[in-house]
């Protein structure tokens, strides 16, 4: 990083030793020197291969979900109002998809079949289990939503394959009504594995390999657990209670997640207790096998998601995943007694002792979130899930709003934001000296090869800031500062009090931009203090 300071001087003509005739020694005011600091800003630049996005929405079908699925269906209009609004300009082609919670319960049949070998298999769901019996087919055969800004119908609509007289928000609405039949033993995490992982027949298309891929998870409680298929993890016998308590939820939490006891603070150091924790668990974190986890370890997920696909991640390049979760606080963790037959809601407590059937007082994993405005909206803290959405290393690329919210409305509109952050030009958000003669900047194409190596090629600067001339520019690729309206309006005070609102954009030759590549721009910007 860039750390020279600049400072404007005022200069002050005569010696300061002499006072001419009747005149007193008069000390001309100094302007105040604005400190100007040359800070490195770097910014991502979205290429013209990047226009298609792929959205998978995880969506939890256990008991307990449907009011905050009716919230997520409210509010999923106010997402593509956004991408419609920028598609405008910055048409993409998008794949919307839905899969449930919902993979069974290990090798058993619980609860009259409510768990089942496999649940849904982590297969999307072109029509939700509770959807409203007039809601249609998808077309083209595939079970996920095709909506292509950049190709107009004849009514200059986006094509798309929603059935007849369905709007987008309609289609995902009936994909959304998931419902809350599932089985209660979620695994977000394994589901979502499957999903973009198996070769799963209902699933092909949905994955695009010069697509962005953003992962929602809407889910009241944590992954608990997400097991290998043969784990007895789910026994629902009268041995497997002996072994592992009683047949609830909080199985797959006192086998997921490792904390230190109230008071403590060395890190995880065991497994959640099958009791009354005394208080506030500290240093909670996803368990590990060397700690009794029973779950998958969530090195499975961080590393399908941050590594390239040479190396067995989803993307070719891992800049091109964005993470998004609409769960519970991570925090606080702690078990407590309650009464399990209470109706659902915040937790009515009890004394124990502990019903071994679970029917009764049971040991729970108490709520981290609990809306203050609708009990319906509570949630249980989202260690695991959490873990996985925050190992994403690029802020601009993870996202974690509360499930306990009332109104998914701020969850929505973040979503949008990031997808058409993640589409729109580079922006530079502090101004930069000499924009128009000299502009200091590092522009460089960065290409995820094959076998997971990168290349990197410098491109030069266009010249010029006009984008006419920049166009006929004999050397391409090539780069130029635009105007642009996309981009946020900086205040150069150390010019004046202009203003700047200029964005990278890169001259391409007909062939385009290579495969798998990102521009990454580096640019001396004015950090001014008043």
């Amino acid at each position: 990083m860039r750390s020279r300071i600049f400072w404007k001087r005022a200069l002050v003509f005569g010696s300061p030793l002499a006072c001419i005739g009747l005149f007193a020694c008069y000390d001309a005011p100094v302007q105040t020197p604005i400190p100007k600091t040359t800070q490195e800003t770097k910014v991502r630049v979205a290429q013209n291969t990047k226009d298609k996005v792929d959205l998978l929405f995880l969506i939890d079908n256990s008991p307990s979900m449907a009011p905050k699925q009716a919230e997520l269906k409210a509010r999923f209009p106010q997402l593509i109002s956004i991408l419609d609004s920028f598609g405008k300009d910055n048409p993409a082609d998008y794949h919307i998809g839905v899969v449930t919670s919902d993979l069974g319960a290990g090798p058993y049949n619980i609860n009259s079949g409510q768990c089942h070998p496999g649940g849904d298999g982590g297969k999307l769901q072109p029509k939700g289990a509770a959807a409203d019996a007039t809601c249609g087919a998808l077309g083209n055969g595939v079970n996920f939503i095709q909506y292509n800004q950049k190709v107009k119908d004849s009514m200059g609509n986006p094509t798309s394959n929603l059935p007849p007289n369905e709007d987008l928000p309609t289609a995902f609405g009936c994909m959304a009504s998931v419902g809350d039949r599932g089985c209660g033993f979620e695994q977000q995490l394994e589901a979502v594995y499957k999903a973009l992982h198996d070769p799963i027949p209902e699933n092909a298309g949905f994955l695009r390999d010069d697509a962005l891929l953003v992962v929602v998870w809407v889910t009241d409680e944590d992954d608990d657990c997400s097991i290998d298929p043969s784990s007895d993890l789910f026994d629902p016998s009268a041995a497997g209670m002996m072994k592992y308590g009683a047949l609830l939820s909080y199985r797959g939490s006192q086998y997921g997640v490792a904390c230190d006891p109230p008071g403590s603070n060395q890190g995880p150091t065991m497994l959640l207790p099958y009791a009354d924790s005394g208080g506030v668990l500290n240093s909670c974190a996803p368990a590990t096998a060397a700690q009794g986890a029973k779950c998958f370890e969530i090195s499975r997920y961080t590393s399908f998601f941050s590594q390239p696909k040479a190396n067995g991640g989803v993307k070719i390049d891992p800049n091109d995943v964005i993470l998004v979760g609409i769960t519970a606080p991570e925090q606080p963790v702690q078990s407590v007694l309650a009464n399990v037959k209470a109706p659902v809601g915040p937790y009515q407590l009890c004394p124990g002792p502990v019903d071994p059937s679970g029917s009764g007082c049971a040991v729970v994993l108490q709520h981290s979130c609990v809306s203050v405005t609708n009990s319906a909206f509570f949630g249980d803290p989202a260690v695991r899930i959490r873990s996985v959405i925050n190992s994403v290393v690029n802020p601009m690329n993870k996202q974690n709003t509360s499930i306990c919210d009332s109104s998914y409305q701020q969850a929505l509109q973040g979503l949008g934001d990031i997808i058409v952050s993640s589409l729109k030009p580079g922006c530079l958000s502090s101004p930069i000296e000499n924009p128009d003669t000299h502009p200091d900047c590092v522009v460089e194409d960065v290409s995820r090869n094959s076998d997971g190596t990168t290349s990197v090629s410098e491109i030069p600067w266009c010249g010029t800031n006009d984008p006419n001339a920049a166009a006929n520019s004999s050397t391409k690729p090539c780069w130029y500062l635009k105007t642009d309206p996309l981009c946020p309006v900086v205040d150069a005070a150390f010019d004046g009090g202009a203003t700047q609102q200029y964005g990278v954009s890169i001259i391409r030759p007909a062939s385009g931009a290579p495969p798998n590549t990102t521009a990454q721009v580096s640019c001396a910007t004015i950090a001014v203090s008043q």
